[in-house]
């Protein structure tokens, strides 16, 4: 997935209070001494921390990758430095990497045009128009945007396979290639919603005033200049599109399997999971992932960088909406219907796959059952998967999160190389698809001398937990970093020359009023790592399947309804926990807005 980089303070803008300074007025300049001593304090606050975390995991994984790829036998015992091109060999040899690789740059480029598509006309339509219960859909996108793509694909799977509800009459046609690329587009069309709904807003509606002054009509008007405008938002999304494609591996382990159409992800973790287990062509397979999903990028920046966009002037005035008249309301429906397809249809084909006996038996009673749940709760790796799930999410979000605000603390107090070297790795761990990045944590932690050393952290929950962090932590660094950047400077420089303490200025300023943002991180990263599925199936320990890895087993060995009810189970399980959370963190943000409030009045 794409971080909002935009989201990274500045770390050179004027005016930022060192949270760590002396209380009173400002001091004199301090002697070399002293300023080495204080870098050397800055450096040891968070610097080092987030840059550790950051080699540790991310780059380490990285290029033990590119090292298997190159040097086979580098990890082997005795290890040996003789190049080697055997795992490109293999994979060129391999027609089901071929076939899969293909697949999937075909899938990419077509689920990126009609994402796309669907993405910037939903984004018009909650921008720009006079649409009804726009909240509500806006809402909508985000519940779509947060759905692990898993779930979505294993229950049109239900829906689409043989013996499903629709399999009779649109199974043969939907359960293709084209459908996998149509559910992929109703998953991922958020992204290019978002990117367009940003140059939406940065339009002004003297841009349109402008054009129809020179007579030129409201369609000409968007073809002849607003669009134009609008390439790099539009660009943008579709590469994020198809960045996620080439990325994803639930739909790839779940409707595409089920299609017969082998993707890129899920040919690497076959490859990881064969035996013997093939290293060189996964980790072949794993750099040509990576290098495409970059070359693409670069070649973005490169189109659209040569380009001017500028469309901010003094006056800038948002766009006006436009009237939809007598389509306002069918707007609205089909809208509707969007969302029916992305979350509703898929949604509901599990819930009845988990209550009925016979599947395409029709509703009645007759056919109705309670006994997959029964099995759900008493099957050995049901809901203690999920059990164990919440508590590793749980503990790495913690740590996750600790991370990122340490982070976000070094930025704020000081910038540099260090902070830079930090930011260019989490903005390149962004591009880097779970798979990839858990098969570089094989490649990495399962040798013999690290266990001797007592790291063999391979086969425990420990490693786990370190992948979900290397895939939260950048988002949590940006927006911490975000959050921190928008820290009022006069309350805390007021506090400083009051005579505050560092303690004091964190305790009453700082932590009250970024705790807020801090529980939403935690909740994000906790809420991903719950359904985390490609590094679960990777490094989960054995006797110790996650919640996605055992909800996934039971659909592999045909327990359906088993698997329909732990899935249904497990989600509400999850939304009861996120829903607590969410009325803690309401409380929290009300207590923080009312103490602000009070204060100014004061």
């Amino acid at each position: 997935m794409i971080g909002p980089r935009f989201l990274t303070p500045d770390p050179k803008s004027a005016g930022q209070a060192d949270l760590g300074a002396e209380p009173g007025p400002s001091p004199a300049r301090p002697s070399l001494l002293g300023r080495g001593f204080a870098w050397i304090g800055r450096l040891a606050v968070g610097g080092p921390i987030a840059t550790t975390a950051a080699v540790v995991l991310v780059v380490l994984p990285l290029c033990a990758i590119l090292f298997q790829s190159a040097l086979p036998g580098l990890f082997g015992v005795p290890p040996s430095l003789r190049l080697s091109g055997a795992g490109f060999g293999a994979m060129a040899a391999d027609p089901y990497a071929l076939q899969s690789g293909l697949d999937s740059l075909l899938l990419g480029l077509a689920t990126a045009v009609l994402a796309t598509a669907l993405g910037a006309l939903v984004a018009w339509l909650l921008t720009v128009s006079d649409l009804p219960a726009r909240r509500l859909y806006a809402g909508a996108v985000w519940a779509v945007f947060l759905a692990p793509t898993f779930l979505i694909g294993q229950g049109w799977s239900l829906l689409l396979g043989p013996g499903g509800l629709a399999g009779t009459f649109a199974g043969g046609a939907l359960l293709s290639p084209v459908g996998v690329m149509i559910v992929l587009s109703l998953k991922l069309f958020p992204f290019a919603t978002f990117t367009v709904q940003s140059g939406l807003e940065g339009l002004g509606d003297e841009v349109i005033q402008a054009g129809r002054i020179s007579g030129a009509r409201s369609g000409t008007v968007w073809r002849r200049l607003l669009i134009p405008l609008l390439v790099p938002a539009l660009t943008a999304g579709g590469l994020i599109v198809f960045a996620e494609v080439l990325s994803d591996f639930g739909v790839a382990a779940t409707l595409a399997q089920s299609a017969n159409f082998p993707l890129t992800t899920y040919a690497i973790y076959t490859a990881l999971e064969s035996f013997p287990t093939n290293f060189s062509e996964a980790a072949a397979m794993s750099v040509m992932l990576v290098a495409l999903v970059m070359l693409v990028q670069i070649g973005q920046r490169r189109a659209v960088g040569r380009r001017g966009f500028a469309t901010r002037w003094g006056g800038h005035k948002p766009l006006a909406p436009r009237l939809l008249g007598r389509f306002r309301h069918l707007a609205g429906v089909g809208l509707g219907l969007l969302f029916v397809l992305a979350l509703g249809v898929p949604a509901v084909a599990t819930l009845w796959s988990s209550i009925s006996i016979h599947v395409g038996a029709g509703f009645n009673l007759s056919n109705l059952t309670t006994a997959f749940y029964q099995a759900a709760i008493n099957v050995p790796y049901g809901m203690s998967a999920f059990a164990l799930s919440l508590v590793l999410a749980a503990v790495a979000a913690s740590l996750t999160l600790m991370l990122g605000v340490l982070q976000s603390f070094s930025w704020r107090r000081s910038s540099g190389a260090l902070g830079r070297v930090v930011d260019v790795i989490l903005t390149t761990s962004i591009a880097v698809p779970g798979i990839v990045l858990g098969a570089g944590y094989i490649f990495l932690w399962n040798q013999p001398w690290l266990a001797a050393i007592g790291l063999g952290l391979y086969g425990t929950t420990v490693l786990l937990v370190l992948g979900y962090i290397a895939t939260g932590l950048p988002y949590a660094v940006r927006l911490a970093s975000g959050a921190m950047a928008q820290l009022p400077e006069g309350q805390i420089s007021a506090a400083r020359m009051g005579g505050a303490s560092t303690r004091t200025v964190l305790g009453r300023i700082v932590v009250p009023q970024l705790a807020p943002t801090w529980l939403r991180i935690w909740l994000l990263v906790f809420a991903g790592a719950v359904f985390e599925l490609p590094m679960s199936m990777l490094l989960y320990p054995p006797g110790q399947p996650t919640a996605a890895v055992a909800i996934l087993h039971q659909f592999h060995s045909m327990q359906i309804g088993t698997g329909a009810a732990l899935t249904v189970l497990a989600t509400l399980g999850l939304g009861a926990v996120v829903l607590v959370l969410s009325g803690l963190l309401a409380r929290l943000t009300r207590s923080v807005h009312l103490d602000q409030s009070l204060g100014g009045r004061l």
